[in-house]
């Protein structure tokens, strides 16, 4: 029995997508469900959902760096959808390969 050749581990790497961008579109998909849906102000959407004013405004302006799980959780929620709903038809991200 010999030494059998071990498969070289996989390494993630990243770059398939621009972050920046994603979070852009993310923030341009709150803001249109909300008004969408009826909604006519973030301030008192975020309230509703108690979140803050200023973090919602944050993420429709696209303008943050990052966003809680739960956070995100709660103003799809609020939107009276599910996480499959928020990410289908309307939600696209652009690839690094489709864009060059």
């Amino acid at each position: 029995m010999g030494k059998e050749k071990k498969e070289p581990k996989k390494k993630a790497v990243l770059g398939h997508f621009d972050h920046d961008i994603f979070l852009e579109e993310l923030g341009k998909r709150i803001k249109f469900l909300r008004k969408d849906r009826g909604f006519r102000s973030y301030e008192t959407f975020a309230y509703d959902i108690d979140i803050s004013r200023v973090g919602m405004s944050r993420y429709e302006s696209g303008k943050f760096d990052d966003i809680r799980l739960s956070t995100l959780l709660k103003i799809i929620d609020g939107l009276e959808m599910t996480p499959q709903e928020f990410f289908a038809e309307g939600f696209t991200v652009i690839t690094k390969s489709a864009s060059e």
